[in-house]
This record gives C-alpha cells, sequence and structure tokens, in this order.
C-alpha cells in the first residue's frame, strides 16, 4: 500500500514538474511569427501598401540594449524638427505591424521610430519578458533619440498590447516622454495570466501561477507581479491616451477602464466599437486618427506655452 502511495505521488510530482516547466517555456517563448512572414501578412491584410513602404525613406538602426543584445528599429524621418515617436508591436509580430501609423505622424511633423521588442524581429534577446526588459529597450531608444534629436526632443510612444504595457511602464519613470497613446494594454500581468487559467481550465489553479513566477525569478530576476502598468500610475504626469477594442477578447477592456481611473490628471479614453484585440486601428482608422490628433494637439499647445513662458 505505502508503495502504491509513493508512486503516484512520485508520477503526480513528476507531471507537475512537467506542466510547470512547459507553462514556463511557452509563457517566455511563445512561438513568434518570423520578421518577413509579419511583412508579408501585413500586405495580405491590407495593413500597409509594399510600394508605399519602399518609396517611403527610412533607416534602418540597430543599438545596444542595456541586457547585453542588439535591438533593431527602422527610422522613418521628415525634414526638420525636433518631434519623434517611438511605436511598439505587440506580442509574436515585429516592427512591420506598426508601418501604419507612420504616415499619420508625418503629417503632423513627427518622425517615426519603429522598434522590434527583444525576442522579436530582428532585435536579440532570448525570450519575451512582457514588459520588464521591454520598458529598459524603449528607454534605450529614448537615450539614442535624446542623443540624436537633442534634449529639446518632443518624445511621444505610442504601443499595442505588449508595447502598451512597456510604453506605460516606462512612461511612469521617465519624464522626457512627452506622451504616451496605450493600445490594448493590460493593467497587471499577474491577474491577466489568473483570468486566462481560470477561462482555459475552469480551475483557480493560482498556486501553480506563483510557482512559475517564483522560478522565473530565480533563473532570471524578475517575477510577475513586477509587471504591473496600473501600480503607480496615479503619479505620473505624463499625459494617456487609452485605446481599447470593445470586441477585445483577449485582454480585457475592464483593464485599460481601471487604468484610466487610476491615472490623475491628463488623460483620454477612446473606446473602439466591433474592434477586437489591437484592431482598433483597422477597425476605424478616420476615428483613431482624429483622437490621437486631438490628444497630441492639446499637448503641443500647452508645452509651446510653457516653452513660450519660459523665454519671456
Amino acid at each position: 500500500m505505502l508503495q502504491w502511495l509513493f508512486l503516484s505521488l512520485l508520477i503526480v510530482t513528476i507531471v507537475s514538474l512537467l506542466a510547470i516547466g512547459l507553462l514556463c517555456r511557452l509563457l517566455l517563448s511563445p512561438k513568434r511569427f518570423s520578421y518577413e512572414t509579419t511583412y508579408k501578412l501585413g500586405i495580405e491584410k491590407g495593413e500597409f501598401d509594399d510600394q508605399l513602404f519602399h518609396a517611403t525613406p527610412k533607416e534602418e538602426l540597430f543599438i545596444d540594449s542595456y541586457h547585453g543584445y542588439k535591438l533593431h528599429g527602422m527610422f522613418f524621418p521628415v525634414t526638420k524638427g525636433k518631434k519623434v515617436i517611438i511605436i511598439a508591436h505587440g506580442i509574436t509580430w515585429s516592427l512591420f505591424g506598426s508601418f501604419k501609423y507612420v504616415k499619420m505622424f508625418q503629417k503632423r511633423g513627427f518622425h517615426v521610430l519603429l522598434c522590434d521588442h527583444r525576442y522579436h524581429g530582428l532585435s536579440g534577446g532570448n525570450y519575451t519578458s512582457y514588459g520588464y526588459f521591454e520598458k529598459d529597450d524603449l528607454q534605450a531608444w529614448i537615450d539614442y533619440l535624446a542623443e540624436r534629436i537633442g534634449d529639446n526632443a518632443f518624445i511621444g510612444l505610442l504601443g499595442e498590447s505588449l508595447g502598451a504595457a512597456s510604453a506605460l511602464e516606462i512612461s511612469k519613470r521617465d519624464h522626457r516622454v512627452s506622451f504616451c497613446i496605450a493600445d490594448c494594454s493590460f493593467s497587471d500581468f499577474q491577474s491577466l495570466l489568473r483570468l486566462k487559467l481560470k477561462m482555459n481550465t475552469k480551475l483557480k489553479l493560482y498556486p501553480l501561477i506563483n510557482i512559475v513566477s517564483f522560478l522565473i525569478k530565480l533563473r532570471h530576476g524578475w517575477s510577475f507581479p513586477d509587471i504591473s502598468p496600473i501600480k503607480g500610475l496615479e503619479k505620473t504626469k505624463t499625459p494617456i491616451l487609452f485605446i481599447h477594442g470593445k470586441e477585445d477578447s483577449f485582454i480585457p477592456l475592464q483593464m485599460t477602464i481601471d487604468m484610466f481611473k487610476r491615472k490623475i490628471g491628463n488623460k483620454k479614453l477612446y473606446l473602439v466599437p466591433r474592434a477586437g484585440h489591437a484592431e482598433a486601428y483597422n477597425t476605424d482608422p478616420r476615428g483613431y486618427e482624429n483622437k490621437v490628433i486631438e490628444f497630441i494637439k492639446d499637448i503641443e499647445e500647452v508645452c509651446n506655452r510653457d516653452h513660450a513662458n519660459l523665454t519671456l
């Protein structure tokens, strides 16, 4: 009897360890689309035109991250000006998913930088960290642009999903970010994982998430509670435009609403009917552009008044 009990416990332990190991691997190394595939799919989906992409002046960039790998980006300049926006894509994709925004910002006099996240596109990095290291990579791009354009650069961020969470995280600590547009970000990564686990298994296996988080902390130095865009959001002075599709089945709409409520000061909320996850622009491009331009215009006017007062 004791032998069978021991054997059963051993089998349960082995199965549990295998499940935890599999979950760690799936989380940190999700299947991602290749750089070339994201380009082809973007054209097939009608997100951008191949001829327009090749005809648009651009500069390919590689800079060093602060964590030992190369970061890849694509810079689309305008003739002159101090305004620049960094656009960060969602998980499993690449910077080609952000090209649809280039024209919209260039018309407003913005240089545009599209960047590949770590473990995506042509950037280095052995795994994704859901914003923990990605925010530092955005910091590296901000430092690069501040040096290239000048200390008085007007720097904005736009992110989708993972890119939005990363943009919110760096916006909370870098005063050089003049504004942030967060499109379908999660508010708290651990809460999102718990929700997904409950939806997929119908069970509240929260201890499993805690164990995986602990193991990642031991091996990589960060844990799930470290990734929480909503945490401390009320302290940031950075103007934020929150965007979310009302039909998003991947990240709950409520997460964006919660962050909007938490944010104090300059903030806007744009909820897009019939839009799924990261589909707000594709669903209503004209409405999206109008909301973004309206948001930025107000911030520019305030910045111009402040600059005029300083020069008096």
